[in-house]
């Protein structure tokens, strides 16, 4: 893996030597969201909210074809705080021969999701925490990641292989790896074998350091991935996927088996119908299930079941999204019900 990063950075820097690049443009664009949150099974009142993210990009031609592209969000932070410099992503698309990025907090793998054909979000992700436990991905916060993109291949298939670690300054050029400093291998693919049907799959594993501390019983590290299939007939989709987190073991001894998780398995099932151009509903189930090390410690599934529905009002979309979690954090009777309505303007 070492040697395909090496290779990456040096068809990078022969490209930025060979080629001139041509003024790019600069277009600005982003969104805005205030929400009403409900949740019952805690002890907190209901919530507004004002969301929004702003996303710059710039894009530019190369005296040889070639194609670069650079983009940057800007988010606010905590309650009222300032806004980052938070997902960054600069990539090269190199006609036939693919496409090479780098990205810091962006440009994720992750398949856990696709399966998912909620009308307004995917709950488990936003609003109270569920507690369920989903596998990483190269997009994932804080990390830094170097990616190789196929071209389209046959049946619209495309592929790719990222190498990332954690960053300790994304928006630094100089900046060394942050914290903790295990590395991690991604690859992913997307494939269309038939009209109306999309398949997707991602795995990934982590390199681990030699950081002098004793190795685990197993000297195991943290591996994952997901798999999804969504098929369209007509105005309604429906998708089911499955995601898989194997925790590393960090412990010495057998005696922390029966607290100490081995892996997450989650399984989801989502249907969405548009029953017009303005109007959307849809339902997903999500359940997680926590195997521990012991094969005797009992344990309890997540679950989420939601409905939701989504109306567009030309220029503004109104969304109103129910969830019931049961065993929230995999703790027996920990049980939540979370309403969310938002209004959405794109801009």
């Amino acid at each position: 893996m070492k040697n395909i990063t090496k290779i990456l950075f040096v068809a990078i820097t022969s490209l930025s030597l060979m080629f001139s690049v041509n003024a790019g443009e600069l277009t600005v664009n982003g969104s805005a969201k205030a929400t009403y949150n409900s949740t019952s099974g805690n002890e907190t009142d209901t919530g507004f909210g004002v969301t929004n993210e702003l996303n710059f990009t710039a894009s530019g031609e190369m005296d040889n074809g070639y194609t670069w592209s650079y983009s940057m969000e800007l988010d606010p932070t905590g309650t009222s705080g300032p806004a980052n410099n938070d997902d960054s992503q600069l990539s090269l698309t190199m006609n036939d021969m693919g496409t090479i990025k780098v990205c810091v907090s962006e440009c994720g793998n992750n398949k856990k999701y696709k399966f998912d054909q909620s009308a307004y979000t995917n709950m488990s992700d936003v609003g109270t925490s569920y507690g369920i436990v989903y596998p990483g991905a190269s997009g994932d916060a804080n990390l830094a990641t170097i990616q190789y993109h196929t071209p389209e291949l046959p049946f619209a298939t495309t592929a790719a292989i990222a190498f990332s670690t954690n960053s300790a300054d994304g928006s630094s050029g100089n900046a060394t790896g942050g914290t903790p400093g295990d590395s991690k291998n991604e690859y992913s693919l997307q494939t269309s074998p038939v009209d109306g049907l999309t398949l997707h799959a991602q795995y990934y594993d982590f390199n681990a350091y030699d950081d002098g501390v004793a190795a685990s019983v197993e000297d195991s590290v943290e591996d994952g991935g997901a798999y999804a299939a969504t098929y369209a007939y007509g105005n309604a989709t429906i998708g089911y996927g499955k995601a898989f987190k194997t925790v590393a073991d960090t412990s010495t001894t057998r005696t922390d088996g029966a607290t100490q998780a081995d892996y997450y398995e989650t399984t989801g099932m989502s249907i969405g119908y548009a029953v017009n151009d303005d109007l959307s509903i849809s339902y997903t189930q999500e359940v997680s299930e926590v195997n521990y090390q012991t094969s005797t410690t009992v344990s309890y599934d997540v679950e989420m079941d939601s409905i939701q529905i989504a109306y567009s009002l030309g220029g503004a979309t109104l969304s109103i999204a129910r969830a019931d979690v049961e065993n929230v954090s995999y703790v027996q009777d920990s049980d939540l019900t979370e309403t969310i309505i938002a209004m959405s303007f794109a801009f």
